[in-house]
């Protein structure tokens, strides 16, 4: 789905400390299930993407012949000739409590750092991607995948998923159509898990008790999402309730203990932010995607 175009607000509203629940409220019940978590298996590989063809149909060719459920694809160092993005915003409706920018376009772009979680929408392949470009100028949004062309041959690292993968479905609390993790038919014996976060829970506390669910005390973490104000190790707050978020190089959980989360994130006025997530801090806005990963998985 690409969004619909709304409105832009020159500044998010600030979230003062406090109950998360309290700024941001979505119009739909409060599920029970604050997480959904999927064992999996998880292979590293190597993907050739051709110029010319958009990246979600090149990184859909490649997982499908690869024999993968889904995929968690680091797209860094991937350039592009043509790229639509968006941003975050305001909501464009009664319906939803936050939004997309009106979509913009950018010419030969050279991503510095991506993650796109790929899975099914409707039975076709379908990427969820956050990307940051731009060196010491840097920009960040959420790539259209169906509208970004590659600019040149280039080979991306993945993940490859055995035994669960990101399905879109329409979720009733925020009422916006999601990944979710759900289990296949093939199973495999798992060293990895696909983990989503609902909104206002602690992506820390989310993240370890997840772990500790799935047996998987130290791993290392990819993702992507949203958060309601961040609060960071030594650096400045980001302090929008709307914002897209990209989790970096770097995220460790040991011994069931989330000892680094470093990420990067993007509120309505084009303002990124940076730093290492302080617990307790980052409460989700929408939802917040993940793959975990065993250290000892190869």
């Amino acid at each position: 789905m690409r969004p619909i175009p709304a409105p832009r607000r020159p500044d998010a509203t600030p979230m003062p400390d406090g109950n998360s629940r309290d700024w941001v409220t979505h119009p739909g019940p409060e599920q029970p299930e604050r997480y959904a978590l999927i064992p999996c298996h998880a292979r590293r590989a190597l993907l050739h993407l051709k110029a010319g063809m958009t990246l979600l149909n090149a990184i859909g060719a490649e997982v499908g012949a690869a024999g993968a459920d889904g995929a968690c694809a680091i797209l860094d160092g991937v350039g592009f000739s043509d790229m639509h993005y968006v941003m975050p915003d305001g909501p464009a409706d009664d319906a939803h409590a936050a939004w997309y920018s009106e979509t913009h376009i950018a010419k030969d772009i050279t991503l510095d750092r991506a993650t796109a979680s790929v899975g099914l929408r409707d039975g076709a392949w379908f990427l969820h991607t956050h990307a940051i470009w731009g060196g010491d100028t840097p920009a960040m949004g959420h790539l259209l995948n169906d509208l970004c062309v590659l600019a040149r041959d280039c080979t991306v690292e993945v993940w490859l998923l055995t035994g669960a993968r990101l399905e879109v479905t329409l979720d009733p609390e925020t009422k916006f159509p999601l990944f979710q993790p759900h289990p296949c038919t093939v199973q495999a014996l798992p060293n990895a898990a696909l983990l989503t976060v609902r909104p206002h829970e602690d992506l820390h506390t989310a993240l370890e008790s997840a772990c500790a669910e799935a047996g998987l005390p130290d791993v290392q973490v990819h993702g992507l999402g949203s958060l309601i104000g961040a609060r960071f190790t030594g650096a400045p707050p980001m302090s929008s309730t709307l914002s897209e978020v990209l989790l970096l190089a770097g995220c460790l959980v040991r011994d069931g203990r989330c000892l680094d989360l470093p990420l990067v994130c993007v509120d309505p006025s084009g303002q990124i932010y940076q730093g290492n997530l302080v617990p307790t801090k980052g409460p989700v806005l929408v939802t917040f995607e993940m793959l975990l990963v065993s250290h000892r998985t190869g």
